[in-house]
């Protein structure tokens, strides 16, 4: 017997190092963050998947290809939706109603927190679902948004945790590898700042290939340094050598600089930042607006946001999430 209602959450995402440089073939470590974005799915007989969030409002047929739906802020909801239903043989007219306590276009993969979120809370009406089919399913959305996604946003919006993604595309929850990752979980905390810059994924992507075709040495050479900076990262976080993670948080973030994807007012977060004794910070995202992540000692957190209060600024701390999607409840 299905369920009339069920409701889910997936966590928010920061690329902590390698950036960009994933997609061609580089490796990078990413975290969740707590804060999440909630799906509450329910049954109608409209034979319409409907969805409302703070984007608005769309409702497509069952019958409709959401691939049609080109400018539909939705489009990649309604693919999730039904795809789960896909999964499971069932077709069925849903409504999800999505709400999210961190911003979207910000470079915290609000895109694959919701659709993991929505595929697990639709899926839930019907029967249920692993996490390495959530996954799958969510990176295929994806790339309703992104093209070309590396999978490392669907990858940390459903398994939670701290998150390597190899060179050969494996993917890899640090935490669970070895013990020395799982204590070091506990130590790392952080401030991310809201730019207001809405950020353009496809903008910014589109003009990191444009960079590597033109200038293929160059490209390769921040490639490799991309690489380096993401294997010291690891060594160091699993020393637990927050001062040295730090650095290179900030190094991360000229390099990202030097690839055209920042600006003035990344830099100046940035620099206020470490200026104001966060170990270091760094775009995380796309770039060219969005969100920036900083490493703190969690006995200045206070301080650090009353520096950035002068600005205006949105902003929040957080650790790392440890637990990725989450099924909370389901009324039958």
């Amino acid at each position: 017997m299905g369920r009339n209602v069920a409701v889910a959450s997936a966590p928010a995402k920061a690329i902590l190092f390698g950036e960009h440089f994933v997609v061609y073939g580089k490796p990078a470590i990413a975290t969740a963050l707590k804060r999440r974005v909630r799906a509450t799915s329910t049954v109608n007989d409209a034979g319409k998947i409907r969805v409302r969030s703070m984007l608005g409002y769309s409702s497509i047929p069952l019958s409709s290809d959401p691939h049609l739906y080109e400018h539909d802020p939705h489009r990649h909801i309604i693919f999730s939706a039904a795809s789960a239903m896909r999964l499971l043989d069932r077709q069925q007219g849903v409504d999800v109603l999505l709400e999210s306590d961190f911003p979207y276009g910000m470079g915290l993969g609000a895109s694959a927190a919701t659709s993991v979120a929505t595929i697990a809370s639709v899926a839930s009406l019907f029967g249920s679902i692993s996490k390495d089919e959530v996954f799958k399913l969510s990176l295929e959305a994806e790339r309703l948004v992104h093209k070309n996604p590396s999978g490392i946003d669907s990858a940390v919006c459903t398994y939670g945790g701290l998150v390597l993604f190899n060179k050969d595309g494996r993917i890899e929850r640090l935490d669970e590898k070895c013990s020395d990752y799982s204590n070091a979980l506990h130590a790392l905390h952080f401030i991310v700042v809201n730019s207001g810059i809405m950020k353009d994924t496809g903008t910014m992507v589109m003009k990191v290939k444009a960079r590597e075709e033109s200038s293929k040495e160059e490209f390769a050479s921040l490639a490799e340094m991309s690489e380096v900076i993401t294997m010291h990262a690891l060594y160091a976080i699993r020393g637990r050598d927050l001062a040295r993670v730090g650095e290179l948080l900030t190094l991360n973030h000229m390099l990202l600089r030097r690839l055209g994807v920042s600006n003035d007012t990344l830099d100046t977060i940035v620099y206020t930042l470490v200026k104001n004794g966060a170990y270091g910070a760094k775009l995380t995202g796309a770039g060219g607006g969005g969100c920036i992540i900083s490493l703190i000692d969690d006995a200045k957190s206070t301080m650090l946001l009353n520096a950035l209060s002068s600005y205006g600024y949105e902003r929040f701390t957080s650790s790392i999430e440890e637990d990725g999607v989450i099924i909370h409840s389901t009324d039958t």
